[in-house]
């Protein structure tokens, strides 16, 4: 069905074309033939005849042409076989120059010529239309066959009055073994949808080269290969003589397997979406047309001598080349060799040994000129790179018409040279043996003669050669010269314009004349800008320059946009010497001068973030004392007491002496009943009764108190269990980033009563701390290590603790510096003493403690050097220090609740910092070729901070103290602590 819809389709297309086009007077022939024995009888076709061949139906001639055209309007549709030996398949014979002809060979239908062309149209017609549509087979040659023949020759309809439309579709495949697979006429239209290919032995020079198209000295041609479609010739893929216009659609290739994928030996346009080829066939697979073996072979992508119009989204490559031209000079393969015009480039441009050429090495005057101005844009995503050479050369040097020496170039794509340096004294061989005398001319200020020089035909090395002339290079993106050279502007009063994303590679070398750098990103300093004007080589943003004469631009110094914190490696890149020119190197110090905010780039190459580690280890340090110190407190005030109701009785009993190894009850009693309010509730309680005379009955030594439940002197020892989590922010200033972390800690203790007064104890922890040091996205993982001791002193009316601590840190850190991520491991330690002095006050059944404390901190880490890219650090060993006061108070109040206690209680105090000032952190680049080191400032920390806490204890048996406490810390730049804890302490 699908066959007979397709056929139907075409055959109404026919038709309709034919009945425009056929006289009125005349009677038609309709030939058919049908399946059977094969018909063996020549069908002429005249006035408007029409052939239909119908499947499993053939025509086959011996000697004879099988079909011959001479009518007015005829059409043939095939869908069997119409098959010729010894002569042409289908040729067209009359006089008559206005006529129409319609060819549908349709999907499984073959029309062959085993000895000639299988399609042919030789009548000089000046109007008309020739349609071929094939969705089957149409070849010229065979197995064994020597002569030549083409699959389609229509180059004899060379009038612009005759429109030519051949079309192949996905099923369709036209071929020759011999030589040409399509010949088009004048303003011919050729779309192929499926396969156009050439498989002639002639794939080295004369005439019958075996293109897969070929349009001769014809214009006008157009070749549009669409879907998959693939047009492959044994030596190019589409040639031309004069004039082609080239479509290569996405998905569809054209390659030609020893020569140009598109090649014209006059003008041409390529608009190319898929994949042009041209490639080298290699020795033993290359024969002249005398069928001499060769090794001859150019493999450009596109090659158009004369000026060419290419914009290019897909693949231009030529993958080869070997042996000499016709004028025996040694091949290359480019992606392109021009004579000049203008190339767009959204995709890639390559070739095996330039990238770019625009030369004519073959004309009259010797200077190598192309025939007119080149203009290269080569757009976001676009590559140009030649494998083994520059990238671009513009070798126009012309003196009679000098303006198509003035060229130019703008980059937001890359460029890519590789390749050695050719010598410059070396001397360029025809393959004869002579000296190339096509070496005439002035180039970059030097005069050659003809003597074959190296350095006029083969250039500099540099990935871009401008040529001579007023030429314009303007760069957003990247210029790789990989063997130290990266753009040659040669002769000329040229510019070269810097603009932010720029990445060159290698040297850039104004050239003789009057060159100017309009330089437009961060980098370049006075003492550059003197240096190139006295002709000296500097190094701005790690690209080497040269011979400028003349500097202009918006640009600054890097030390211009830095921070006291970013100072020093802002002068570091500001002072670069001429040896740190790597790639990444470069890349890296774009990535700075592009920025939108250029200082904000480089406080990211500094380890400024690195001064979070020291504070979030301050902060752990400060937090394991404050949780110790909240266990002195409830140690003090009721960790060690007994069931009684309230801390005022327990510290009236203290003062008694009832804590003392050798206490009175008549002291004790005393104590008690001397402080006011409290005497009947703590002996009622006590289980004495309501009267303090019946307390005072019992007061002898002899007489033990009956009713007293144990008291805190029966547990001297005591084992606690605390954890807590932070979670705190500080945010960024101008000297130092924000940061944030989470701290889960866990810390347990042992302690002992060592006098009436003296409690000592020691105690070990693990804390975990995550958190971001910057706001770009660096973060750290944080364990450590903690091991303690505390002691505290409780006088009458005074208290005083000390405590002192030893931490260890590992430190996992990821820091991102303008898109690299760099990674490091490695460790550190702190220390930190405390010690604070205050006293209880008792205040209508309050407890208020007013502390005041110093605490000493200091955080260690290890030198380390990071791993990543071109920002990763080598940073040295670093220290902090802090002094930290505070001045407080607790509020704290007791509630009896069914036999036990419950305290809940508020902390109120002040913290301020004395220490942790400014310092310096030294560090350097890993990549050795940016050598150097620069120390980077810190940011002094926050002065002053506020704490408001609150908390809860309970008892859950008698010498079983759960606790919970809740702590903020603010402080000003958004600087929030938010502290939890809980802790379980037992007495025995």
């Amino acid at each position: 069905m699908l066959e007979w819809r397709n056929g139907a389709s075409r055959l109404a297309m026919g038709v309709v074309v034919a009945a425009l086009f056929a006289p009125m007077t005349a009677e038609a022939t309709d030939y058919v033939v049908n399946p059977g024995a094969p018909d063996t009888t020549q069908k002429t076709l005249t006035t408007t005849d029409t052939l239909t061949v119908n499947s499993g139906g053939t025509l086959s001639t011996t000697g004879a042409v099988s079909v011959i055209w001479n009518g007015s309007s005829n059409t043939v549709i095939n869908s069997g076989t119409i098959a010729a030996t010894g002569a042409r398949a289908v040729n067209s014979t009359g006089a008559t120059t206005s006529r129409t002809f319609t060819f549908l060979n349709n999907i499984g239908a073959v029309l062959s010529s085993s000895s000639d062309d299988a399609f042919r149209i030789s009548t000089v017609l000046t109007s008309g239309t020739i349609l071929l549509d094939n969705a089957g087979l149409i070849q010229a040659g065979g197995t064994g066959f020597a002569a030549l023949g083409n699959a389609v020759d229509i180059r004899p309809v060379a009038n612009n009055g005759v429109t030519i439309t051949v079309i192949n579709r996905a099923t369709g495949i036209i071929e020759a073994t011999t030589t040409d697979a399509v010949r088009p006429g004048q303003n011919a239209t050729v779309q192929n949808f499926g396969i156009i290919r050439s498989f002639g032995a002639n794939t080295g020079s004369g005439a019958d080269i075996s293109d897969a198209i070929d349009a001769g000295n014809l214009t006008g041609v157009k070749v549009i290969n669409s879907g998959s479609g693939l047009i492959s010739g044994a030596r190019h893929g589409v040639n031309a003589g004069v004039d082609i216009n080239v479509v290569n659609d996405a998905g569809a290739t054209i390659i030609g397997r020893n020569g140009s994928g598109v090649g014209s030996d006059g003008t041409g346009t390529v608009f190319n979406y898929g994949r042009i080829t041209g490639a080298y066939a290699g020795a033993g697979n290359i024969f002249t047309n005398a069928g001499v073996a060769s090794l001859n072979g150019d493999g450009d992508g596109v090659d158009i001598d004369l000026a060419a119009t290419i914009t290019n989204y897909g693949i231009i490559e030529g993958t080869g080349a070997g042996g000499f031209d016709n004028n025996g000079r040694a091949n290359n393969s480019e992606g392109l060799s021009i004579g000049g015009g203008t190339v767009t480039n959204f995709g890639t441009i390559s070739g095996a040994s330039y990238g770019i050429v625009v030369n004519n090495d073959s004309n009259a005057d010797g200077t190598r000129s192309g025939v007119a101005a080149t203009t290269i844009i080569n757009n976001v995503g676009g590559t140009i790179i030649g494998q083994n050479g520059y990238a671009i050369r513009l070798e126009n040097k012309s003196t009679a018409t000098p303006a198509i020496n003035n060229d130019a170039i703008v980059n937001y794509g890359t460029i890519i040279g590789n390749g050695a340096i050719p010598d410059p004294n070396a001397i360029v061989l025809m393959n004869t043996g002579v000296a190339d005398p096509n070496s005439v001319g002035t180039l970059n200020g030097v005069t050659y003669t003809g003597t074959g020089s190296a350095r006029f035909i083969r250039g500099d090395g540099s990935a871009i050669q401008m040529g001579e002339g007023n030429d314009v290079l303007t760069n957003y993106g990247t210029i790789i010269g990989n063997n130290g050279r990266a753009v040659n502007m040669e002769g000329g009063n040229d510019t070269v314009n810097i603009m932010k994303g720029s990445r060159i590679v290698g040297l850039v070398d104004g050239g003789v004349g009057t060159d100017t750098l309009n330089y437009n990103k961060a980098g370049l300093t006075d003492a550059k800008r003197a240096a190139l004007q006295a002709g000296q080589t500097v190094n701005i943003g790690g690209t080497l320059y040269t011979s400028f004469e003349v500097i202009t631009g918006t640009s600054s110094s890097f030390a211009s946009f830095a921070s006291a914190g970013s100072l020093g490696v802002a002068s570091l890149f500001d002072n670069l010497p001429a040896t740190a020119t790597s790639s990444a190197v470069v890349n890296l110090l774009d990535s700075v001068a592009s920025s939108a905010d250029v200082g904000a780039a480089l406080a990211q190459l500094t380890p400024a973030a690195y001064q979070g580690l020291g504070r979030m280890t301050m902060n752990d340090a400060f937090q394991t004392t404050s949780l110790v110190g909240q266990h002195l407190t409830q140690n003090r005030l009721g960790g060690l007491g007994t069931d009684m109701s309230g801390v005022g009785n327990a510290l009236a009993m203290f003062d008694g002496g009832m804590f003392d190894k050798n206490f009175s009850a008549d002291r004790a009693l005393a104590a008690v009943t001397s402080f006011p309010g409290s005497a009947s509730s703590a002996l009622a309680d006590a289980g004495w009764g309501g009267n303090a005379a019946d307390a005072m009955a019992y007061a002898p030594v002899t007489k033990a108190l009956p009713g007293l439940r144990p008291v805190a002197v029966a547990a001297e020892q005591g084992l606690f269990i605390t954890s807590g989590a932070s979670f705190a922010r500080e945010g960024a200033r101008t000297d130092a980033p924000g940061f944030k972390s989470n701290t889960v800690n866990v810390l347990a203790g042992y302690d002992r009563r060592i006098t009436d007064s003296i409690v000592a104890g020691v105690f070990g922890g693990y804390a975990l701390t995550r958190g971001d040091i910057d706001n770009v996205g660096s973060h750290t993982k944080i364990s450590t290590g903690t091991i303690g001791g505390y002691g505290t002193y409780q006088a009458p009316g005074w208290f005083a603790t000390a405590m002192g601590l030893y931490g260890f840190s590992d430190y996992d850190t990821t820091r991102v510096a303008v898109g690299t991520t760099n990674t490091a491991a490695f460790s550190g330690d702190h220390y930190a003493i405390r010690g604070t002095v205050g006293t209880d006050l008792r205040v209508s059944g309050w407890v208020v403690t007013p502390e005041i404390g110093l605490q000493y901190t200091r955080v260690m880490t290890d030198g380390f050097a990071e791993r990543g890219g071109a920002a990763a650090l080598v940073v040295g060993s670093d220290s902090s220090e802090s002094l930290r006061s505070s001045v407080g108070a607790r509020f704290a109040y007791d509630y009896a609740v069914n036999g036990g206690v419950l305290t809940p209680e508020l902390r109120l105090a002040w913290l301020h910092e004395f220490s942790d000032g400014v310092r310096g952190i030294n560090a350097s680049f890993a990549d050795t070729t940016l050598p150097g080191s620069f120390i980077t400032a810190t940011g002094s920390a926050l002065r002053d901070r506020g704490v408001i806490g609150a908390g809860l204890s309970g008892r859950l048996a008698p010498l079983t103290v759960l606790s919970v406490n809740y702590d903020a810390i603010v402080g000003s730049n958004d600087a929030v602590a938010h502290q939890v804890m809980g802790r379980i302490r037992h007495s025995f």
